[in-house]
């Protein structure tokens, strides 16, 4: 599209650019006529240089427009205002301080006014220090905006950085639209050079607009001012010849401008690099203002001479091509997948995509690009870095572009007409640096990646624990950590299988951890965090953040500072452009730990805990024990052993249905009483989720880090049961219930077989028997015996009364028997005959003990006779029978009394 600008100096380069200006011009105008459904407080980022300032000047300029009053500060101002006049305030305090100030700026104004806040980045810290806060000081601001309960609308302007993340974080993101301003696209670039041009030399244009890319980094002040200063002197310089071009690259001001502290736009340094790797020096200017793929003929008419492609490490010589759009086609299909496997947010997709094109584009020609595995490997690591500058609020967007490899991209092949030169991706970069172009810092930058990877990977545990704590107060991570109640413990991808139980262990005793994984080799792509690690930092709270090469190589830099020690390699002496390095790759690993701990309450574990609550409520101390065999046990072996104790919890179930029936017992918990496998069945759906999520990896753990009290993680009984992290109490005991049975067979072996004491004799041996089973099971693990005590509980519930009740005939018979046996024998055998009738006809153990209380005294008078009776004796005796037959009666009880004074007629 042609590009459309305003009197204030804002120009629609892009299509991108057009819609960020109408859709706030659209926002702000429906706040300021309160005729929108809903409202947003906008949000602008940018870095600096890419219009930013610009583009607020024209909504100022706007806001007059529409009839209302606009004014563009710069966050400092604003706090300055705060201290000033409160000191202090609150989040909510925010929208009405605003009111006040617009008034202060403005005068009485009606209506609202709009408060445009440019460089929020530079003095965010100092509104954090003034105003409390529970997530981002401007949450007070948004919310009033999204209910248009305040006169001021505000718009914020940041840098990309982790401020960014962290001002826009949580509940102020869904009230708020954050607008990213993109690069200046290349074909935009190439349209600028080829007017200044006038449209002449066409041929260099598209080359010389790939070297303003680079140079600017597609920031449209850095590369208007090198298309009006420098484009045309080289231009000039490209047709006079290489040393001509060379002195431009060399002697211009403007190439030697910084965009930060120590990244000047052309490094030198770079440059003398570049004329080492290359045999023909005068070819090293040419390529150095022309990156990209630049055909032989036309290097050949430069130089004067020839030139014949050969082996080289700084220039790649070929003729097979791939078109941008195709290759970025490719690699959004590989990011797309991994971020999905990775659970990136999509808006991550698309940064990675913008960013790779608009540094695929910038060494392009006519659309294509050399293509050559190693070369675009280099490329690749650049479009991270650009990421890295543009959406420092956004670390997956340069994690998705490290994930690229080129052996497993297949975009279609084409042919340049013919052979071309291009300087390799890895060099032009050296040549134009990026903020971010090397992570290494300090003594590290020295030294190399490779020996500082070595010195790194060669720490103990306790050595990182200890540089992570120094590394979190460097890098200023201690507050957002602490407010988590998390300390950083940073150890390398390759390490951390070995150092996994220790550091699980670490988690479980009482302090989660931000475990930053360090991976420097981008060739590495297979898992790295165990299972194990990411199970009990679920559990724990703990989190596990994975950073990407350059990120890691960074923190080894840091690492490898802190191991050697001596003064001029400690981090904290860091000056320069090394200090620009850190502070770069701060935000980056800042914004990423914000990243992941946004994303932390999103726990598998949490609806596992939500059912093992509901299987708590259900079976109460039942779930525990069968939690508990299955952490003892193993489940296979549990389930076996539960469906013994579910058998013998039927049959304690019926003897107890017995029992209440002859003891005249209610069985007042039996109706509440849940089977053992259906409470089995319920833990076991919970373990087997556990298991397939990789958290009773944990069990392994525990039993060895002190897991209990205060520092267990809090986590469902249930699960903490079936995690090991707590130890499970049985309350129920077999002890009491075997003792009482144990009584109660030896009651029933000296009582009549006969009638309900049969019955009360058989029940109470198959209660021994059930016991014996339970105690038998019992034996097996302590779980089992909790659960077989439960399984039998409704017999403990019953016994009592039937033990109590057959004591009491148990005494009574005993009685009984001694009056028998001095009996005559033919008496006595008639007198037992009579009795075992009798009570085969009772239906309850009190009639039974009553029957026997009066058997006693009669036999007793039976006796007393037989001794003296003499010839009468017989005729006694059959009377005196007769009258034990009637002992028990369903006569009246006037009718019983009568016979009773029969009876004592009949023995006178």
């Amino acid at each position: 599209m042609e590009a459309s600008c305003f009197e204030t100096g804002w120009c629609d380069l892009s299509e991108e650019h057009r819609r960020i200006r109408t859709e706030l011009e659209e926002l702000i105008t429906s706040y300021v006529k309160g005729n929108a459904a809903e409202y947003w407080m906008p949000v602008v980022v940018a870095p600096y240089g890419s219009g930013k300032t610009t583009l607020l000047r024209y909504l100022e300029r706007f806001v007059e427009s529409i009839g209302a009053k606009a004014i563009r500060v710069e966050l400092a101002d604003i706090v300055e205002y705060i201290v000033e006049r409160y000191g202090s305030i609150h989040e909510s305090e925010l929208p009405k301080i605003l009111e006040e100030y617009a008034r202060e700026k403005l005068g009485n104004v009606s209506g609202v006014v709009v408060i445009l806040v440019d460089e929020v980045e530079e003095s965010y810290d100092l509104l954090r220090g003034i105003v409390e806060y529970e997530t981002s000081p401007f949450r007070g601001v948004a919310e009033a905006i999204r209910t248009r309960s305040t006169s001021v609308y505000v718009v914020l302007a940041f840098g990309p950085s982790s401020t960014l993340k962290e001002a826009v974080f949580g509940p102020v993101a869904w009230r708020s639209r954050v607008f990213t301003l993109p690069l200046l696209p290349k074909p935009v670039i190439e349209r600028m050079v080829s007017e200044a041009l006038g449209g002449e030399f066409p041929e260099v244009s598209s080359l010389l607009a790939n070297m303003v890319w680079w140079a600017s980094k597609g920031r449209i002040a850095w590369a208007r001012m090198l298309v009006d200063t420098v484009v045309g002197k080289l231009a000039a310089a490209l047709k006079q010849g290489p040393e001509h071009v060379e002195t431009v690259l060399l002697g211009e001001e403007a190439l030697a401008r910084e965009i930060v502290e120590g990244v000047p736009l052309f490094d030198k340094a770079g440059y003398r690099e570049a004329r080492r790797l290359i045999e023909d020096k005068k070819m090293v200017p040419l390529l150095a203002v022309l990156p990209g793929p630049v055909p032989l003929s036309l290097l050949g008419k430069l130089l004067g001479y020839e030139v014949l492609p050969e082996a080289s490490l700084a220039v790649v010589y070929s003729r097979t091509a791939v078109r941008v759009e195709d290759l970025l086609s490719e690699a959004e299909t590989w990011m797309t997948r991994y971020a999905r496997a990775k659970g990136f947010q999509a808006s991550s997709v698309e940064h990675a995509v913008s960013a790779l094109e608009h540094t695929a584009l910038a060494w392009s020609r006519d659309g294509l690009i050399v293509y050559d595995p190693q070369a675009l490997r280099e490329l690749f690591a650049i479009a991270a870095d650009v990421a890295r500058e543009i959406y420092g609020d956004d670390p997956h967007a340069a994690q998705l572009i490290e994930s690229l490899n080129p052996d497993l991209l297949s975009p279609p092949l084409e042919r340049f007409d013919e052979p071309v030169a291009a300087l390799r991706p890895g060099i032009v970069a050296r040549l134009y640096p990026m903020a971010s172009s090397s992570p290494l810092v300090g003594c590290a930058r020295r030294t190399g990646p490779g020996q500082v990877v070595e010195v790194v990977n060669s720490l103990s545990l306790s050595e990182f624990s200890e540089y992570s704590s120094r590394l979190s107060e460097f890098l200023g991570l201690n507050e957002l950590l602490e407010k988590h109640g998390l300390k950083l413990a940073a150890v390398p991808a390759r390490s951390l299988q070995s150092y996994a139980q220790e550091l699980a262990c670490q988690m479980l005793s009482g302090e989660p951890l931000a475990i930053l994984v360090l991976e420097p080799d981008a060739g590495r792509r297979e898992r790295q965090v165990p299972k194990l690690l990411e199970a009990v930092a679920d559990i724990t709270g703990s989190v596990v953040i994975e950073a990407g090469p350059r990120l890691s190589l960074f923190v080894y830099s840091l690492l490898y500072g802190f191991s050697v020690a001596t003064t001029g390699c400690l981090p904290e002496n860091l000056s320069g452009h090394d200090r620009r390095t850190v502070n770069l790759y701060a935000d980056l690993l800042r914004s990423l730990v914000i990243e992941v701990l946004a994303s932390r309450s999103i726990q598998e574990l949490s609806s596992i805990e939500a059912r093992a609550q509901v299987v708590e409520r259900e079976y109460g101390e039942l779930g525990y024990a069968v939690a508990a065999l299955i952490r003892e046990a193993g489940l296979e072996p549990a389930r076996k052993i539960a469906a013994e104790i579910a058998s013998l919890q039927q049959r304690a179930r019926l003897l107890a249905e017995k029992t209440a029936g002859i003891a005249g017992v209610e069985q007042a918990g039996a109706a509440r009483t849940k089977t053992i496998s259906k409470a089995f069945s319920s833990v076991e759906e919970i373990y087997t989720t556990l298991e397939e999520k990789g958290y009773t990896l944990v069990a392994n753990v525990s039993p060895s880090c002190g897991a209990s009290g205060a520092g267990r993680p809090r986590v469902a009984r249930l699960v903490a049961v079936l995690l090991g992290l707590e130890k499970y109490q049985a309350e129920a005991s077999l002890a009491e219930a075997a003792s009482l049975t144990e009584r109660l067979a030896a009651y029933a072996k000296h009582i009549p077989r006969v009638g309900i004491l049969g019955e009360a004799a058989k029940i109470a041996e198959e209660m021994k028997a059930v016991m014996s089973e339970a105690e038998r099971i019992a034996k097996t693990s302590p779980s089992a015996g909790a659960l077989a005590a439960i399984a039998v509980s409704q017999i403990t519930a019953v016994v009592p009364k039937l033990a109590e009740e057959l004591a009491a005939i148990y005494r009574v018979y005993e009685g009984l028997e001694v009056g028998l046996g001095e009996l005559p024998s033919d008496l006595r055998k008639k007198a037992e005959e009579a009795i075992a009738r009798d009570l085969s006809s009772i239906a309850s153990l009190t009639d039974a003990a009553h029957y026997l209380s009066k058997a006693v005294g009669l036999v007793n008078k039976l006796r007393t006779l037989s001794e003296k009776g003499g010839a009468r004796i017989e005729e006694l005796k059959k009377k005196i029978i007769e009258a034990i037959d009637r002992v028990i009666s369903p006569q009246a009880p006037v009718e019983h009394a009568h016979r009773e004074a029969s009876e004592e007629a009949v023995v006178g």
